[in-house]
Formats: C-alpha cells, structure tokens, sequence
C-alpha cells in the first residue's frame, strides 16, 4: 500500500464514473476494497488523508480544490457507511 495508490485513485476516481458507480453499489467494505484492489489501488485510511493534503497543496484553482474535498468527503463517507444488512446495537 502507498500513498501513490491512494493519490491515484483520488485522480481516478474524481474522472471515472463507472469506479464510482461500482464502489457505490458495492453492500460491504470488503467489497469495496476488493474492487480497489482489482484496480492496483491499494491504500490505507492514512495514506488517503496524506495524499488527499498532497493533492490538495498542488491545486491552483479554488474550483479544483472544491471539487477535491468534495471527493474526499463522499469518499469518507462510503468508507464510513455500515456495510449492507448491519442493524446498529
């Protein structure tokens, strides 16, 4: 795991619908890495934040800095998301 996979699935992701789509539809985290990690895109938690603060450093244009943390947070929150059919205690 790298930083440099999670740099490259924040530019990926921001560009490929179809990534998105199928992470989205994905009903557990497991899934969801299993998808990530067809894709060579393996990372942690930490390595996204650390290359989500790279890539937002090197943004010259506030509309691309939006757009960024718009990103970050959808992918917080599907990371976050209780896998499908988990009821809460």
């Amino acid at each position: 795991m790298t930083i440099q996979n999670a740099i490259d699935f924040i530019q990926q992701g921001q560009q490929d619908n179809d990534l998105r789509t199928r992470l989205v539809k994905a009903d557990t985290n497991q899934a969801r890495q299993e998808i990530l990690d067809q894709e060579n895109l393996k990372f942690t938690p930490e390595e996204f934040e650390e290359a989500y603060n790279l890539t937002l450093f090197k943004c010259q244009h506030q509309e691309d800095a939006d757009a960024l943390n718009a990103f970050r947070l959808w992918w917080v929150m599907l990371y976050r998301s209780p896998d499908a059919g988990v009821t809460a205690p």
